[in-house]
């Protein structure tokens, strides 16, 4: 029994060598890691908390998702409902910022936490001007009068340049593109067709998927050279910063990539060899 265990722990740390060596062997640096939600591994996700984490974690960008409140303030909150993340219940529609702004948005992680709210999209692009990039995931974007909000509180109290615009269309990009024209695009295309779509459209980034592409083919797998091919950057979504959740992403020599855990994955990375 000891024998085989032993056995088995040698293969595994085998493994892991070779993907490491493959790994540092070959491959550009990836230039933009993006902390998904701030750093939501250990602050609860989408607030100021977790922000000025990821922004301390040598992450490049921070992602947020935008939606409006009844009163038509921009808020940091994934879910178009309260329930998951704030002591509060139903639509977020529903309710107004002053409502909203008395919620506890932390306890539902860790009680330590109890004092954070969910923040306005101006207070998190003011703490994110001139320290990090921030990727915007725009949930009602059919919406023209929240595009103008958007756009004119990017300009009021961000940084248009270092701000990425998350397209989930060719129409919203044109249209980012000629209201923003100094913000970056990236693609959060619904399924492979897309591509060319998108790039030809002049988007910079293409976001993959993990479960699209194989990792045994790396920089081989049809979807990739695909992304290539339209000359535009190659984003693959991450995991939990972990060397297991980072080696089979490395494969595919993506340009940028994102991470619940921001501080772990840039420790990896660096490790590897394969941070800017």
């Amino acid at each position: 029994m000891r024998l085989t265990l032993a056995v088995f722990f040698t293969s595994i740390i085998v493994f892991f060598a070779v993907e490491v060596a493959a790994v540092e062997k070959g491959g550009h640096p990836v230039s933009q890691l993006v902390a998904h939600r701030g750093s939501s591994i250990d602050r609860p996700e989408c607030t100021m908390a977790s922000t000025k984490r990821a922004i301390k974690s040598g992450a490049t960008a921070t992602e947020v998702d935008v939606r409006r409140t009844k009163d038509g303030v921009l808020v940091i909150l994934h879910d178009d409902t309260l329930d998951r993340t704030t002591n509060g219940t139903g639509p977020l529609s529903e309710i107004t910022y002053a409502e909203l702004k008395i919620l506890d948005a932390g306890s539902w992680f860790d009680p330590k936490y109890a004092s954070q709210r969910v923040p306005r999209l101006s207070d998190v692009l003011s703490l994110c001007k001139d320290r990090m990039d921030i990727l915007l995931d725009l949930k009602e974007t059919d919406d023209p009068a929240y595009v103008h909000q958007v756009v004119s509180e990017v300009k009021e109290f961000g940084d248009p340049a270092g701000t990425v615009i998350g397209v989930r269309s060719v129409e919203h990009a044109k249209t980012f593109r000629q209201l923003l024209p100094e913000a970056r695009q990236i693609g959060l295309i619904a399924g492979p067709d897309h591509i060319e779509e998108y790039a030809n459209a002049g988007v910079e980034t293409i976001r993959l998927w993990p479960r699209w592409v194989d990792a045994s083919l790396g920089i081989e797998d049809p979807l990739v050279k695909r992304v290539r091919s339209t000359g535009a950057a190659l984003h693959i979504n991450g995991g939990d910063g972990s060397l297991e959740s980072l080696l089979p992403i490395l494969s595919f020599n993506p340009d940028s990539t994102s991470s619940d855990a921001p501080a772990l994955a840039v420790k990896w990375l660096r490790k590897l060899k394969r941070w800017k």
